[in-house]
């Protein structure tokens, strides 16, 4: 364990302060990391599937993604036309691809292509739309997010070390106990509940909304967590990758973030 925390201590030392600077820059520079995460991650999400035979189309996969990075860029100041086109005309290009490519499995190459381009792109790209949100609203729920997410899992993770036994999934997330997830919804209830009181987030939340966003971090992202772990599990894989040391792959770093950004966007939109 004290091996782990020395691998991984670079990346705490130079990512944390990294992020940190970006959200509060938001704009282009935030934009092109969330882009650069996605990228990433889509690749890694890629190569997994790539294990039980399947051939999705990297380039076109990519391609569709950034696109849905440029569409959350101009939130809220695209038109739907312009989301339909940038939707529709890859799709109709990847059909044609493998049309006449004469690939095996190819509605299978087709599903993992977009299936990848919706769970890491369309739904980890809405951190792009909610912190442009918060720079029209002068608020901050993109950085409470990002903060309570590491709570919880700093929470779950010391609650599940010290107090937990019995497991909550063990053939999906064998080291995931039940205290542990609990310990996770403690902690992202203790975050938001004190960034309010102190003023934090610069939006006063009711006792409800708390309770929600709770629901959302502590919950959803922990159960986006057990998502990405099924993937991993079912590509026979521990990682999504190397390339963060001993944090393994970029999806395996925002994969809390994968559910609960979409949600917090759908929750400021009632705001």
């Amino acid at each position: 364990m004290v091996s782990t925390f020395w691998t991984r201590l670079p990346v705490i030392l130079l990512g944390i302060p990294t992020i940190i600077y970006l959200l509060i820059e938001g704009g282009i520079l935030f934009a092109a990391f969330v882009a650069l995460v996605i990228f990433l991650s889509l690749l890694e999400y890629y190569d997994m599937k790539k294990s039980s035979g399947v051939k999705p189309n990297a380039i076109l996969g990519i391609f569709m993604a950034l696109s849905v990075c440029f569409i959350y860029i101009q939130y809220p100041h695209i038109h739907p036309t312009n989301i339909l086109a940038s939707i529709l005309l890859p799709v109709i290009l990847l059909l044609l691809i493998e049309i006449f490519a004469a690939k095996p499995n190819p509605f299978e190459n087709i599903s993992v292509t977009i299936s990848g381009v919706v769970y890491v792109a369309v739904l980890l790209g809405t951190m792009i739309a909610v912190r442009n949100w918060d720079e029209l609203n002068g608020t901050r729920f993109t950085m409470s997010m990002i903060f309570s997410v590491w709570i919880c899992d700093s929470a779950a993770y010391i609650f599940g070390i010290l107090w937990g036994k019995k497991k909550l999934i063990e053939r999906i997330s064998p080291k995931k106990t039940v205290v542990g997830f609990v310990g996770g919804i403690i902690g992202a209830f203790a975050s938001f509940y004190v960034m309010d009181m102190i003023g934090f987030i610069q939006y006063v939340l009711s006792p409800l909304q708390i309770l929600i966003l709770t629901f959302i971090v502590g919950v959803c992202g922990q159960l986006g967590d057990f998502a990405e772990s099924m993937l991993k599990r079912d590509a026979g894989i521990k990682d999504s990758g190397k390339l963060l040391l001993g944090h393994g792959g970029v999806l395996d770093r925002f994969d809390s973030l994968i559910l609960t950004s979409p949600l917090v966007l759908i929750f400021i939109f009632y705001l």
